[in-house]
């Protein structure tokens, strides 16, 4: 059977064109885990995926890591098939920063032969027979085409964990002079408001800080909390949009935006300057990557 996939290996979350979403992160063990639920045994060790998130990897070929990472999402896709013997097309995704230079060994770096691995107890073997590489943000919209066609220029804003990617499109033809990927992600917007809410000997995990930007902290100092949020994604927003105009962007023209971290912002991003048409979710990138896949 052959499985056509995407999956966006984020430097903050992995998602998959099946709607799988985890943490890029794991906790590895010579031994078994207490708890089947995400736990993935592959060569020999047992991996607990979705624990501590990993640093940052400007080239992700040269650490075994985001292939591991990428196995759970060809386990959920795989069992959905209702197989566990398959031939896999992936299509995956990098930064328009180093597109260029990482894409021939990206794509090497998936291709294989007899792997084997359990995930959550279950036993799966696969072939990547196919693997292609695809621009992140710009495979982003494939999928919205058609909302988009009235639209002659759209920039695209790509808000991720690590990197914030920029292109501008002109009838659909991308205008390469527009590409940028500036180091602004989410995680420095979480490192700000950790640090702010440190000061007060307030602790909270990512998860927390997510919880406390949707408004739906559970916590003994919630107002406090609440306060240093707004505070701090105001200011990371202001940063983020002057970042653009100082790279000659005008957002005030059609502008979608794209990735984890608009979803989490949107409501920062209909505001006054700007002329926001569209906020794609979190899938947008490993949905376009499946669809380009043909």
């Amino acid at each position: 059977m052959m499985i056509k996939l995407g999956v966006d290996n984020g430097n903050y979350n992995t998602k998959s064109s099946e709607g799988m979403l985890y943490a890029s992160g794991y906790a590895a063990s010579d031994k078994e885990f207490i708890v089947p639920e995400m736990q993935l045994f592959f060569e020999g060790r047992y991996y607990a995926v979705g624990e501590r998130r990993l640093r940052f990897q400007q080239d992700k070929t040269r650490e075994p890591d985001t292939f591991i990472l990428t196995l759970p999402a060809i386990a959920d896709a795989m069992k959905k098939a209702g197989t566990a013997n398959a031939e896999i097309a992936l299509g995956v995704g990098l930064p328009i920063d180093s597109y260029g230079t990482q894409k021939e060994a990206f794509r090497r770096y998936f291709l294989r032969d007899n792997i084997s691995f359990r995930f959550e107890g279950a036993f799966y073997r696969c072939r990547i027979v196919e693997c292609r590489v695809f621009a992140q943000g710009h495979a982003a919209l494939c999928r919205y085409y058609p909302q988009l066609k009235d639209y002659r220029s759209i920039t695209l804003v790509d808000i991720g964990g690590y990197t914030v990617d920029i292109l501008t499109l002109h009838d659909f033809r991308l205008d390469r002079s527009s590409c940028a990927s500036l180091r602004m992600g989410t995680i420095t917007l979480y490192s700000k408001i950790q640090d702010t809410l440190q000061r007060s000997d307030i602790l909270l995990s990512d998860e927390l800080i997510t919880d406390a930007i949707r408004g739906e902290i559970q916590h003994a100092d919630s107002k406090l909390i609440q306060t240093v949020v707004e505070q701090v994604v105001t200011a990371y927003c202001k940063e983020l949009f002057n970042a653009f105009r100082e790279r000659g962007l005008d957002l005030r023209l059609p502008t979608v935006f794209a990735g984890g971290g608009a979803e989490l912002l949107e409501p920062m991003l209909h505001g006054s300057g700007l002329n926001t048409v569209a906020v794609l979710n979190r899938f947008a990138n490993a949905d376009g990557y499946k669809l380009l896949m043909g």
